[in-house]
Order: structure tokens, then C-alpha cells, then sequence
């Protein structure tokens, strides 16, 4: 088992934690971004003080519990706060964030979905899985797209995941797990449809069974070669969603809180064609629904897009030749 616990490169050679102060600038280093093709995840970063963190998430907390201004009204999708928080809009717009995302897609680059995952004391662990498209599973016979690539790029990719812990982060509290350089060959179909069943105790990826779709029955990942991305409250690690990743049981007494903000450019469709979206056994409207440019241009317009928040809070844009 490969440990990710100081800072520098570990055995493997894969980057691990970073201060801000340890670089001049805010993107990837020649070096990471090497590392990060190779391995498909890069981090973990400091983004935010790991005594501050849980202040910070307190008061994404109480703005998600009193907002006026919900992007929708369920309970089980989990999707976009960052559209009706203050806190968590400024979240996904960090220059400590946006400036590796850059690093990595180029300058234009929008943020096309946000999620909460809390991870409660005994809460289980998420199992082994793979996407690129982050495919809905409306029923066992019906799947779709979020995301429709419409060109080609030459940046090292197209979709990226910023994950930020707001609480610890270690083996106990539910970590994530990665395998690395898994992102190179498929091992999961997710345009597969499967069924929702938060009952059923083969369920491991929040009410789905995501073993369905392993493409070899018989495939399991080497032990060995797993990387436990333990992080601290406030850090952050970036993937690409196609590496193959879960993360453990929380077998603590406190609750484990991550964000997690989805990046792709602008030339990627969302959600096209799609008045509602169903997942985890719920169905919300797309009314709401608009995307964020962090950086760069939108040259494409296939997108709705938000230029403020919806309590009117204007969306930083970040600036690459500065912050």
C-alpha cells in the first residue's frame, strides 16, 4: 500500500502535499504535470487554514440550511450549491484551484457541477469506479449523458474534479482511494444502464451497484499499488474522473465532509437536450441550471451560463495573468 503522508514524492514518485508558500506561482510545475499524466491525480494542495476549514464549511452550512434562493428542492441529489451559497461560490472560483486546473485544460475553463459528500460515523465505504461522461441512471434500462465532448483538445485533458476536504481526512475518515495511471484503459462501462437500490447491500456507489459494469468480472485492483490520499481539513486533490477511484468506510465518531467542484471547457455540452435530470431514486428541473466561467472565454455558448450567484453575488472570474 502506497501512503501519501509527507510532503515531496513518495516511493512511487507521485506528488503529494504542498504548501502554497513552497511555489511562485499558483498552476502545476513541468513536474507535476507529469506526474499527473502518468498517475491521472495530483495533490494533495492547501487551499485553506486546517483550523479554518470547518469554520468555513459551518458557514456553507448555515447558507445551504436558510437559503431563499435553492437551486432545487432535494434531498438526495446533491447537486450545485455553489449557485445559491456565497461560500461555497467562492470555493469553486479559488486562484489556488483554478490556476492548476489551467495547468492542466488550458485557460477557458467553466464549472459545470458541484457536489456535497458527507460521510456520516459507520457510513460505508464507496466502492471502485470509473467515469467520463458522468452518466444519469434514470432506470435499469434508461442512461444518459451529462457531458458530450464536441472537439478534440491538446490539453492533458478535458474534465478534471477538484476535491476539498473540509474536515480530516485519513484512512479512518473515509479517505479517498486512487489507482494510479488507471485512467489510461477502461475498466468500467458507464453508459451501462444499472438500477438504484439504497437498500440492497451490494449497493457501493451511493444506491448503485457500480460492480455491474466492471468490464472483467474477475478484476480486482493490486493491493499494492493503491494510493490513500489522506488529507488534512482545507486541502485539496485534483483527478480526472476516468481514474479509478473510492475511498474507505468512515469508522470514526465524527462526520467526514468533502466538496467536490467538476471542471471541463466550454466546448463540452452539458446536460443537452435535458429539461430534468433523475439520479439516487429523485428527479429535479434544469430550470435553474447554468454554468460558471472560472477562467478564460466561452466562445461557444452551447451552455446557459451564470454570471452571478442566485443572491445576485457576482462569480469571480480568476485573472491567469494575476489572481
Amino acid at each position: 500500500m502506497v501512503h501519501l503522508d509527507v510532503i515531496g514524492h513518495d516511493e512511487e514518485g507521485i506528488q503529494v502535499a504542498e504548501t502554497m508558500n513552497e511555489t511562485t506561482t499558483l498552476g502545476l510545475t513541468p513536474e507535476q504535470v507529469e506526474s499527473f499524466k502518468e498517475n491521472g491525480f495530483i495533490g494533495p494542495f492547501d487551499l485553506y487554514p486546517e483550523d479554518e476549514a470547518p469554520l468555513i464549511w459551518n458557514q456553507a452550512l448555515i447558507e445551504m440550511v436558510t437559503s431563499r434562493n435553492k437551486p432545487h428542492n432535494s434531498t438526495v441529489i446533491n447537486y450545485d450549491r455553489h449557485l445559491d451559497c456565497d461560500t461555497l461560490s467562492r470555493v469553486v472560483t479559488e486562484p489556488a484551484i483554478v490556476h492548476k486546473l489551467a495547468s492542466l485544460m488550458g485557460d477557458d475553463i467553466i464549472c459545470w457541477k458541484t457536489n456535497v459528500f458527507e460521510k456520516n460515523p459507520g457510513g460505508d465505504g464507496t466502492g471502485w469506479h470509473q467515469v467520463e461522461t458522468h452518466m444519469l441512471y434514470e432506470s435499469e434500462t434508461v442512461a444518459y449523458p451529462s457531458i458530450r465532448y464536441t472537439e478534440e483538445t491538446k490539453a492533458v485533458t478535458q474534465e478534471l474534479t477538484v476535491w476539498t476536504a473540509f474536515s480530516n481526512a485519513d484512512k479512518d475518515h473515509a479517505c479517498l482511494r486512487f489507482i494510479p495511471g488507471s485512467h489510461k484503459k477502461w475498466y468500467y462501462d458507464e453508459t451501462k444502464p444499472i438500477g438504484y437500490d439504497v437498500q440492497s447491500k451490494a449497493h457501493s456507489f451511493f444506491g448503485y451497484n457500480f460492480s455491474e459494469l466492471q468490464l472483467d468480472k474477475d478484476w480486482n485492483p493490486d493491493d499494492s499499488k493503491i494510493v490513500d490520499m489522506e488529507m488534512k481539513a482545507g486541502q485539496f486533490v485534483i483527478f480526472v474522473a476516468k481514474c479509478v477511484h473510492a475511498s474507505y468506510p468512515n469508522i470514526t465518531r465524527d462526520k467526514r465532509i468533502a466538496f467536490a467542484g467538476r471542471y471541463v471547457p466550454p466546448s463540452a455540452k452539458i446536460y443537452e437536450n435535458r429539461d430534468t435530470i433523475t439520479a439516487f431514486g429523485d428527479t429535479i428541473d434544469l430550470d435553474y441550471y447554468g454554468t460558471v466561467l472560472v477562467s478564460g472565454e466561452d466562445r461557444y455558448g452551447y451552455n446557459r451560463r451564470h454570471e452571478t450567484n442566485m443572491n445576485g453575488v457576482p462569480f469571480r472570474k480568476v485573472d491567469r495573468n494575476g489572481r
